[in-house]
């Protein structure tokens, strides 16, 4: 039985190189959040060429501004061809959504 080939680099959105076929790229469209999350720590080459967008999303507990918790983290690329991708990244990183964040505390 044939391994799959191990995942190296994600690739522009519409991409069918011999590389995404045999699945070691994938193209930017197919990618899944998983991927995008190790595309940006750098675990994964990002051979996209496409602007990336990322918006994070904060609360506060109650009005304490240096008690704030992560909602959401979302990826964004604007295709060429004026298609949004979209990539809800919040559980893919390394800060536990709703966990407090903030200064040092003493």
């Amino acid at each position: 039985m044939d391994e799959k080939p191990r995942l190296i680099a994600i690739d522009p959105a519409d991409c069918r190189c011999t590389e995404c076929i045999i699945g070691e790229y994938v193209p930017l469209r197919e990618a899944t959040d998983e991927q995008i999350a190790l595309m940006l720590r750098g675990e994964l080459r990002d051979h996209t060429s496409t602007p990336l967008r990322v918006s994070a999303q904060w609360g506060l507990y109650g009005s304490k501004l240096d008690e704030q918790h992560l909602v959401s983290v979302r990826v964004i690329a604007e295709l060429w061809d004026g298609t949004d991708l979209t990539w809800d990244i919040t559980h893919h990183l390394d800060v536990v959504p709703g966990q407090v964040v903030g200064p040092p505390r003493d």
